[in-house]
C-alpha cells in the first residue's frame, strides 16, 4: 500500500474522530423505524458483521474510530431490533447453521 493511501486513511479516520467528539453529538435521539422483518434480519447482520464482529468483515477507518460505549450501543439497538421484530431466537437458529 502507497504511503499517500495510508496518510488518506489517517486523515480520514482522523476527522470523523473529530466530528464524533463534536459538540452535541453525544446528545440521544430518538428514532421511529418501520421496516419489514427481511430488512430487521439484514440490518442486525450489517451491525454484527460490520461494528460487533470484532474481527470485522471489513476494514473501514470510520467503523474503526468507534468509541467502547458506541459499539455497546449498537450492541444494545441490536437486540432491541431482533427482539422487538419477534425475530431473536430465530436470528440465532438461522446464524447456527
Amino acid at each position: 500500500m502507497s504511503s499517500g493511501v495510508t496518510n488518506g486513511k489517517k486523515e480520514k479516520s482522523k476527522v470523523f474522530e473529530m466530528i464524533l467528539c463534536s459538540p452535541g453529538m453525544a446528545e440521544h435521539c430518538k428514532i421511529s423505524l418501520k421496516i419489514t422483518r427481511q430488512n430487521v434480519l439484514v440490518l442486525t447482520r450489517l451491525i454484527e458483521s460490520g461494528v460487533l464482529n470484532a474481527k470485522g468483515a471489513f476494514e473501514d477507518e470510520i467503523l474503526g474510530s468507534l468509541s467502547e460505549e458506541s459499539v455497546a450501543e449498537f450492541k444494545a439497538l441490536h437486540e432491541e431490533i431482533l427482539k422487538k421484530a419477534g425475530l431473536a431466537d430465530f436470528y440465532e437458529k438461522l446464524k447456527s447453521l
